[in-house]
């Protein structure tokens, strides 16, 4: 009999597929992994009755726990004496002995969707997870928990991702002509507790977020993290979605490379998105000029006589993430209630002034998008933002300024 030999990506473990149809859902016998067996490919250069050329797809997760591990090996491991199966549906592997030396075993080729289920389990030992892979671009794992239905709420939290994606090709990419995320490639990590939540921060950082931080976006693992909670607010969602689009966009441009990031227009974009509203069916539509929270502690600042704590347009369009970051931590290891206050102004000036950007009319849209483009590519900067402004508005920053405290007392 011919052999078709195949290594599984996660434990390197050898099996003989020949007979079994495509299509056949497999599961791996040494590290329980499910694969797929796809069409066969022979190249013309083998042998007669040998397949060369083999790609099998990963097709989702690694099962947790030693005992269901256990199980599934009894259940899967090749009888002593069995016969080769001649039925082609047949869903058990025997593993195959070694092969010659020129036999060349193909590798399977990693799927990104079961590689991003794999991990997380890996990420979170003992867990379980349910998976919504088919409100597309995203994929969203929500931790199973006895206190809801979470078939249930795994798709309310898909609906929700997907205002997210709505809102923002209408707001943005549809108007700069975006290319679509057409595949479940960004990532949603839903824990079931604040408890869970702190317990990875813990492990990560070595220290629990502060209780006002109620979800985020890791850019090294490009995913939102939040957890299930009626205290866990919905604009969490939205905001760390913008992050997690235009980090997607910035990839994509810059073919992964770390670039510099403007704060003002990272900050100003994701709190531009939280701004939602229900209507009387229920269905959430994204509203970007509802923001209770951010405009009265703005119009508390200009208010004051000498604007003491209003931050001057030439300081915030200069300053980056990593500026604003590091300003913050070394911050909050003196004096954590002032930066505290501080930087829930930055955040309220820099939403103030993206929706002055987009809403003011004019040539404002203009700049901002342009400074979008320039953002994703990598090439934003003050300098930048300010020839900008010159060459669509006829302005310096200070009468810019002018123009966008004017608009912010204007705001109901």
């Amino acid at each position: 009999m011919s052999l078709r030999l195949v290594r599984c990506p996660y434990c390197a473990k050898r099996f003989n597929i020949a007979g079994i149809q495509t299509g056949t859902r497999l599961r791996c016998g040494g590290c329980t992994a499910i694969l797929t067996v796809p069409t066969m490919r022979v190249s013309p250069a083998a042998k007669p009755g040998i397949t060369r050329s083999l790609v099998l797809q990963v097709s989702a997760g690694v099962v947790a726990g030693l005992v269901a591990a256990a199980g599934l090996w009894l259940a899967l491991r090749p009888p002593p004496a069995a016969p080769p199966a001649e039925n082609p549906a047949v869903a058990r592997v025997n593993p195959a002995p070694e092969p010659a030396p020129s036999l060349d075993a193909t590798p399977f080729f990693e799927d990104p969707v079961g590689k991003a289920t794999t991990q997380i389990y890996q990420e979170f030992p003992g867990s379980q997870f349910i998976f919504n892979l088919h409100t597309k671009p995203y994929l969203i794992a929500l931790e199973r928990s006895d206190r809801f239905i979470a078939k249930e709420l795994v798709e309310e939290y898909a609906r929700r991702m997907e205002t997210i994606h709505i809102a923002f090709r209408r707001e943005i990419g549809d108007a700069l002509g975006l290319p679509g995320v057409n595949e479940p490639i960004l990532k949603v990590v839903i824990l079931n507790s604040r408890e869970s939540f702190d317990r990875y921060c813990e492990k990560r950082d070595k220290k629990r977020m502060a209780p006002a931080i109620k979800g985020l976006y890791e850019y090294r693992e490009r995913r939102i993290l939040t957890y299930h909670d009626l205290s866990a607010p919905y604009e969490v969602l939205l905001h760390e979605g913008a992050h997690q689009l235009v980090h997607y966009y910035t990839l994509r441009e810059t073919e992964g490379r770390k670039v510099p990031s403007s704060y003002w227009f990272q900050e100003g974009l994701g709190t531009y998105f939280e701004g939602f509203r229900r209507r009387v069916d229920g269905e959430i539509l994204l509203d970007p000029g509802v923001n209770s929270q951010r405009l009265p502690t703005l119009k508390q600042i200009l208010l004051q006589q000498d604007r003491r704590d209003f931050v001057p347009l030439t300081m915030l369009v200069g300053m980056t993430v990593d500026e604003f970051w590091d300003w913050f931590e070394r911050g909050m290891m003196t004096e954590p209630a002032e930066v505290t206050r501080k930087a829930q102004l930055y955040y309220a000036e820099s939403w103030a002034f993206t929706h002055f950007l987009r809403q003011a009319g004019g040539n404002h849209r203009k700049v901002f998008d342009a400074y979008f483009r320039r953002e994703i590519a990598g090439t934003a900067s003050k300098a930048v933002f300010e020839e900008m402004v010159r060459n669509e508005l006829g302005l310096d920053l200070l009468q810019l300024e002018d123009q966008f405290v004017k608009y912010i007392q204007g705001l109901r």
